[in-house]
């Protein structure tokens, strides 16, 4: 395959002014949060903005329950209207803000208190609140998540880190409770699948699966930084460069920072230290110049965010014909990209 730009293959592309730390493609939207706190909803289909909103930053994680965008930014949780982006409630959460997730009229949101001296997290904080912003239950623990998904029964899971591990089953009026893996290193990451499946990557490579029946796989000995569901099953990341689904396995240049799966593809970003690769695991690679830390995808699109604060939209159709053709990039597409550079540069203005 030719290399491709990719600007090249994107549907659009959108500029957020500071790094991209937060993607979400959610039915007709494509919301995005910044390093510097913007919170922006555009229109999957065509981008176009329908709202902006500003708060203290970085935006770390955006969920969408009903009529409402939930945002954990800093160190708070905020409420906005999905349809015209007005900031309905705010609440202060102890320490940095991690996740959110929002089902039933019920928002989970996570805080962890990071300790200079001892070069880790000492506590972390899992909160409830009504969709008016009314907290209704809060929980300790020592150990920060590195996954939080919705239980299809109600509540909330969380994998762990040490020192405990495995992960944490907290529903509305009870206390957490704890449970083991198989595998006792700590989780990593994790990702939940539309069969609400929860799957978990670890600091030994192994992925393990949490549903009707757990179970564990290691693709590889390094450390999974990054995972997805996917129509085979999943698609993980590893520090060393590996990305593995379920039946292949290639190697990128560096670490992986995030993955996703549209469609039957399997998608990539890595970065070494000084150079970012994107890798499309059937394709080969396409050309990026910034760090590419955010992905998520829907049925038939993607979104990935960089370092620069650009947003890219992908839509499974679209890319699929740009990338069957073999012609190689030439100086109009870079003088085409210059051009929409400034034009992005002027809608921001």
């Amino acid at each position: 395959m030719a290399e491709r730009s990719l600007e090249g293959v994107a549907s659009f592309v959108r500029d957020l002014g500071s790094a991209c730390s937060a993607v979400r493609l959610v039915g007709d939207m494509l919301l995005a949060g910044s390093h510097d706190g913007l919170l922006i909803c555009l229109d999957a289909a065509t981008g176009g903005e329908r709202w902006r909103l500003q708060v203290d930053g970085p935006v770390s994680d955006i969920a969408l329950d009903s009529d409402r965008v939930y945002a954990t930014a800093s160190a708070s949780l905020h409420a906005v209207d999905a349809a015209g982006g007005e900031l309905l409630w705010s609440r202060e959460l102890e320490g940095a803000s991690d996740y959110v997730q929002a089902g039933d009229g019920h928002v989970w949101a996570t805080s962890s208190v990071y300790e200079l001296e001892v070069a880790d997290f000492v506590e972390a904080t899992v909160w409830r609140f009504d969709a008016g912003g009314d907290e209704q239950e809060r929980w300790v623990f020592a150990e920060r998540p590195w996954h939080v998904g919705l239980h299809a029964d109600g509540g909330i899971l969380l994998g762990l880190g040490r020192p405990r591990c495995g992960y944490l089953r907290i529903e509305t009026g009870q206390k957490t409770e704890h449970f083991e893996l198989d595998n006792e290193s700590p989780v990593t990451c994790g990702a939940c699948d539309s069969a609400g499946r929860f799957l978990f990557g670890h600091a030994d490579g192994t992925i393990s699966s949490v549903g009707s029946v757990e179970a564990s796989e290691n693709p590889r000995e390094s450390l999974v930084t990054a995972l997805a569901p996917s129509d085979s099953g999943w698609v993980s990341g590893h520090d060393d460069g590996t990305i593995a689904t379920s039946d292949s396995t290639v190697t990128a240049p560096g670490s992986i920072d995030a993955v996703a799966s549209l469609g039957p593809n399997a998608w990539a970003s890595s970065w070494n230290g000084s150079t970012p690769t994107l890798t499309i695991l059937q394709f080969g690679t396409i050309s990026i110049d910034a760090r590419v830390r955010q992905m998520h995808s829907s049925e038939s699109s993607l979104a990935l965010g960089d370092d620069l604060g650009r947003v890219f939209l992908i839509e499974s159709e679209v890319v699929g014909r740009r990338l069957s053709d073999n012609e190689e990039t030439s100086p109009e597409d870079f003088r085409n990209s210059e051009l929409r550079a400034r034009l992005r540069m002027l809608r921001n203005r």
